[in-house]
């Protein structure tokens, strides 16, 4: 009984690690979209400075592009996020660069359709580090990551196989 245990053991050490969910791809961004992510960015740089009013009602509808169609269950995690986000970076002081990078992940949490849950994860890593470094506190900072989660948890036409569980 012992041998059969050991193939048994040593097949399962073999096989489990090859059923974890596989990388989608990341959209890549064409040229309409480089211009969207710019109104994006545009729009959190606005936030921040407080030079517009209508920057928060901006953001909520460049993000709803991409979730109105199709994704209906979508639309109140998108408004969400940009409420929080709002929030966040008003009055705070967000470099150009820092500003698009936030909006390029943004872009990425809407429009991607096929992201792991370990690509979620980093994204949601990437999007709370971007956000603590212009100074909003963590706690802040961790929602408005949380929330990028449950956008694209709600956009993905991923669903989980049955062989990834493990």
């Amino acid at each position: 009984m012992r041998p059969l245990f050991r193939v048994v053991l040593i097949a399962a050490v073999l096989v489990l690690p090859g059923c974890r969910q596989s990388d989608g791809d990341l959209p890549a961004p064409n040229a309409d979209a480089q211009g969207e992510i710019r109104d994006i960015s545009r729009d959190i740089l606005s936030i921040a400075s407080g030079s517009d009013p209508e920057a928060p009602k901006n953001l909520t509808d460049d993000l709803l592009r991409y979730t109105m169609d199709k994704r209906t269950n979508a639309n109140d995690a998108v408004m969400d996020l940009a409420r929080q986000t709002s929030e966040a970076l008003a009055g705070r002081t967000v470099p150009e660069q820092a500003a698009q990078q936030l909006a390029h992940h943004f872009w990425v949490a809407v429009t991607a359709r096929e992201l792991s849950e370990r690509q979620i994860e980093t994204l949601q890593s990437d999007v709370q580090a971007l956000v603590g470094s212009v100074g909003v506190p963590e706690g802040q900072a961790s929602s408005v990551a949380a929330q990028v989660g449950a956008v694209q948890q709600l956009a993905t036409d991923r669903t989980r196989r049955w062989y990834e569980v493990f």
